[in-house]
């Protein structure tokens, strides 16, 4: 496995959104609206490629931490981009700044940057702190996730077309099973995904998500 993150590619044909990986650990880049560029799940071993590819799209003003458990690339993000705001949600501060001794500001500091069809939001019935990004792309509607579902453990930049769920996701993530699966329910009703973009695998476009998402719920 490669020591370093990989540089940023561009996610599928969705303008502004970019990710970068280093073995199955996935980090994802969204423009905002003043032009800056949002870091979800901050991945351990920022190198020079990385960063060189990150300086031509513009400015990381952003590092937002997914849930508690994505914290060991923080400091070192922190250190690269002193002037980024660090950012998660109020469930999951406390034992981020524990492990990191960062501090964190509210997920508010995002919100109004975010671009035209971009939305965050924090699925019921979890204990981590897991805050989701959505956005509408042309024809596409994507989910940004980090610990929730997985792709395949396949070669950086692969796409594939079945949704997983990571193992440990629901004795470590989930505190109420049915709240969760009503809340993802009500979410796949409203605003079904085409494309998972997640913290842990491939990235996974199919016109089955919907199906395969609420298979992996049952």
């Amino acid at each position: 496995m490669s020591k370093t993150l990989s540089e940023f590619a561009p996610v599928l044909h969705c303008p502004g959104l970019w990710s970068a990986q280093k073995g199955n650990l996935r980090a994802t880049a969204i423009r905002l609206r003043d032009g800056s560029l949002c870091i979800y799940s901050p991945v351990p071993g920022i190198g020079d490629e990385a960063r060189y590819n990150l300086a031509a799209l513009g400015s990381v003003s952003i590092l937002l931490a997914p849930n508690h458990y994505h914290n060991k690339g923080l400091t070192e993000h922190a250190e690269a981009y002193p002037d980024a705001a660090l950012i998660c949600s109020e469930r999951a501060r406390p034992r981020l700044e524990k492990q990191t001794s960062l501090s964190f500001g509210d997920l508010s500091t995002l919100t109004p940057l975010l671009p035209d069809g971009c939305a965050l939001t924090e699925p019921d019935g979890l204990k981590t702190g897991e805050v989701w990004l959505t956005l509408d792309a042309s024809k596409d509607h994507i989910w940004i996730v980090c610990d929730a579902f997985k792709g395949a453990d396949e070669k950086a930049g692969s796409i594939s077309r079945k949704v997983e769920m990571l193992g440990t996701f629901p004795t470590y993530g989930i505190k109420d099973k049915d709240t969760y699966s009503g809340w993802v329910g009500a979410k796949l009703s409203t605003q079904a995904p085409t494309i998972v973009v997640p913290c842990h695998g491939s990235i996974v476009q199919s016109e089955d998500l919907v199906s395969d998402i609420e298979a992996l719920l049952r």
